[in-house]
């Protein structure tokens, strides 16, 4: 499952090639070395229809949080043994118990969810090769890609909700993003939960944030907000800004792919 949430900002134009002379490189997956490389951008302006091609977002210059792929456990059952192409063989779990795992039908039907694999319990140090962790939870991808049911936290209102931490953490604060020393003209809030919503495929008439069937019934949202003198972006439950309407601000179907759900254009506000 892949599920993003997105500000993205649109509508001025610009030119930029994020070169490696500046020291920008790619990651060489065996061993985590930089590989220079000059990133040059695909489109000369910025509009709407000038997206990455092989998203399910339509997706621009944009701020992403993917959520979804974790869901933490009081117990992690069922082991078994797992290669990991390294030098030592590794220990999986299989399922999960605790009070995030829903148990019944998510959506009316049936759970789509066929495992929680990997699970690991906490303090376990995959046989001395990592420190321990500090949590037990599961990953949700073996037999399928995230947490189909919405059953985790990710979907409770387990969300910063204020400035200062107290039984959740504080938000992040993302300074409006600048082009030529000014800020995008547009921005647009999108979500593609809906690829994961199997109540509502495949047409995606009826899909929503947050996940009809959920037990948490909560979806975090973007907030515009003044904060010690600068403008800042927050995500997840904040009331301190403009909100724009929490879940609203996501609208509704995208006429681009079925996945997707939407807000309008708009013109990118201050915190006037």
């Amino acid at each position: 499952m892949k599920v993003d949430i997105v500000d993205l900002t649109a509508g001025t134009h610009g030119w930029m090639v994020a070169s490696a002379a500046n020291g920008f490189a790619q990651t060489r997956m065996s061993d985590c070395s930089g590989i220079p490389f000059n990133y040059q951008p695909e489109y000369d302006t910025a509009k709407p229809q000038n997206i990455i091609p092989w998203a399910a977002l339509e997706t621009n210059i944009s701020t992403q949080f993917e959520i979804g792929h974790f869901e933490p456990c009081r117990d992690v059952l069922n082991p078994m043994p797992f290669a990991t192409g390294l030098s030592f063989t590794d220990t999986v779990w299989q399922d999960c118990t605790g009070p995030y795992e829903n148990t019944g039908p998510p959506d009316g039907g049936n759970n789509p969810e066929q495992g929680d694999a990997p699970c690991y319990p906490k303090e376990f140090t995959h046989h001395g090769h990592a420190p321990p962790n500090q949590v037990s939870g599961c990953a949700l991808f073996f037999t399928q890609n995230g947490d189909l049911d919405f059953d985790g936290t990710s979907y409770w209102p387990d969300w910063p909700a204020r400035l200062t931490p107290g039984p959740f953490p504080s938000p992040f604060l993302q300074q409006q993003p600048t082009t030529g020393g000014s800020r995008y003209e547009q921005i647009q809030f999108q979500s593609n939960a809906p690829a994961s919503e199997a109540s509502c495929q495949p047409t995606g008439q009826g899909c929503a944030v947050p996940p009809p069937g959920g037990p948490g019934h909560f979806y975090p949202y973007w907030t515009r907000a003044r904060v010690n003198g600068l403008c800042v972006w927050e995500f997840g439950q904040m009331r301190n800004g403009r909100s724009f309407g929490g879940t609203a601000q996501y609208g509704g179907p995208s006429a681009y792919f079925f996945g997707n759900l939407e807000g309008p254009i708009m013109a990118n506000p201050s915190c006037a």
